[in-house]
């Protein structure tokens, strides 16, 4: 059996998504790994074992990464639909006039930007981030039972 995993430290791994970063599962720990994408492209490259590489850390997740069958890749930033979610939470907002103003927001060039500036400025920062968090908690839940993952 799998040890169980954290959904808190699923739902952190979600909302530090990098361009170059990749977040794993260890299936054996229950740990969530987040690990740079060019050393993993390294450690399926790599075929020596120099012994100065096997003292680092990282690398020796990467190469346990891509060598073995314990790990599994958590949603990545195109999976998780952050413009959704804020769309989602603009329908939420009351008054009306508030929810119209953040569904604005969303649209044209740099609308993450001016949604988090209507946000701010309407003071609803606590219930934007309590939002976002009960959304990545769901998927993180969603995603735990798609891959028949242990989670508390």
């Amino acid at each position: 059996m799998n040890a169980p995993v954290l959904i808190k430290d699923i739902v952190d791994a979600l909302e530090m998504q990098f361009e170059e970063m990749a977040s794993y599962l260890d299936l054996d720990t229950g740990k969530v790994e987040t690990i740079s994408t060019s050393l993993l492209r390294e450690a399926e490259e790599s075929e020596d074992d120099d012994p100065e590489m096997k003292q680092d850390h990282e690398w020796a997740i990467a190469k346990r990464i891509v060598s073995t069958d314990r790990f599994l890749r958590l949603p990545d930033k195109f999976e998780v639909n952050d413009w959704e979610i804020m769309h989602d939470f603009a329908l939420s907002v009351r008054p009306e006039s508030t929810s119209q103003d953040l569904l604005r927001a969303l649209h044209g060039k740099g609308a993450f930007r001016y949604f988090k500036d209507v946000v701010h400025s309407r003071k609803l920062d606590q219930q934007w981030y309590a939002f976002r968090d009960e959304a990545l908690k769901r998927i993180a839940i969603d995603w735990c039972k798609e891959n028949d993952v242990t989670w508390r």
